[in-house]
């Protein structure tokens, strides 16, 4: 084979592959009147949009223009759930929009557009200015709001029972201290920590936080300490070399736990609380916490500071 011959089978090749390229990243793709472009992965396009009496329940990923994952929900013990999009304002909710029960939905998108509809995920917002990216929607099932509303109120039952299960199993392999005293409505056990120096503590009682603390107009300091069950430290005020404060119905703190409880804590008087997830990072869970954890939290060191 000759350099000419060779020289022309390589450019062949570069042909090729761009019109493959092309293919795969723009022919491949029907296109909406308002410009979206999609392609369906599994399944088929719904022929009829349903009414606002429905719920998606849907896993999605966000592919960035190098193929790397930027966000997904694949990686969560349960799915994103959605209410159907009746009227779509934007080209992510048109798309799920045109989606059956158990298709798979691919969605491209402009890296400038991504940025405007997911401001709050920090990858997206480094991504690339005039770039393309593939937002894939996957469809579990659609099911009437009546049937949510059952699924919603059962999931949140087991998920309640299961983090209550964790709690008492915790306190089943750490008896070696003072017993726990429950609030049956809140689900939350406190008790008086090894550490506790104040004099004149208050005798705990059952259901104390369904009663209104003492220190509502005080604005408090306090020492904290979270922790998960598992015992791998998520937040220490000593390590970060600061106070945490609090004033009540003003959430300044990033759970519920710490802009209630030190109130319920008299100055001296170091108490924990053994929690759900409803007092600490809930759903979404945070680095090192995965979701619906539930937590350990002490506080103490709590004064008054206004």
């Amino acid at each position: 084979m000759n350099k000419k011959n060779l020289i022309l089978i390589i450019i062949a090749l570069i042909f090729i592959s761009l019109g493959f390229y092309s293919y795969r990243n723009f022919f491949m793709y029907h296109t909406t009147k308002s410009g979206l472009k999609y392609r369906f992965l599994e399944g088929e396009k719904i022929e009829t949009p349903l009414n606002s009496d429905n719920y998606c329940f849907v896993n999605y990923a966000i592919i960035g223009p190098d193929g790397d994952t930027i966000q997904s929900s694949y990686n969560s013990d349960t799915f994103v759930e959605v209410p159907y999009p009746v009227n779509p304002q934007n080209e992510l909710m048109e798309a799920l929009q045109m989606a059956s029960a158990g298709s798979k939905l691919e969605v491209k998108i402009s890296t400038d557009s991504l940025k405007k509809k997911v401001s709050s995920h920090y990858k997206v917002q480094l991504l690339p200015s005039n770039q393309w990216t593939r937002v894939i929607f996957d469809v579990y099932k659609i099911v009437s709001a009546q049937d949510y509303y059952v699924f919603i109120s059962d999931k949140g039952i087991k998920r309640l029972q299961k983090e209550q299960n964790e709690i008492k199993k915790y306190i089943q392999e750490n008896k070696n201290k003072e017993p726990w005293v429950l609030d049956t409505l809140a689900k939350a056990y406190y008790r008086y920590s090894k550490n506790n120096t104040g004099k004149d503590c208050p005798i705990l009682t059952p259901n104390m936080l369904q009663f209104m603390p003492k220190q509502l107009e005080d604005e408090l300091e306090f020492d904290v300490v979270v922790s998960r069950l598992n015992g791998d430290l998520v937040i220490d005020s000593r390590v970060e070399g600061r106070k945490y404060k609090s004033t009540w119905e003003q959430f300044i703190n990033e759970i519920r736990a710490l802009n209630e409880f030190p109130f319920y804590v008299k100055p001296g008087c170091n108490m924990e609380f053994l929690v759900t997830s409803s007092f600490g990072f809930g759903a979404n869970g945070r680095i090192g916490v995965p979701s619906y954890s539930p937590l350990h939290v002490q506080v103490f060191n709590v004064k008054t500071i206004k």
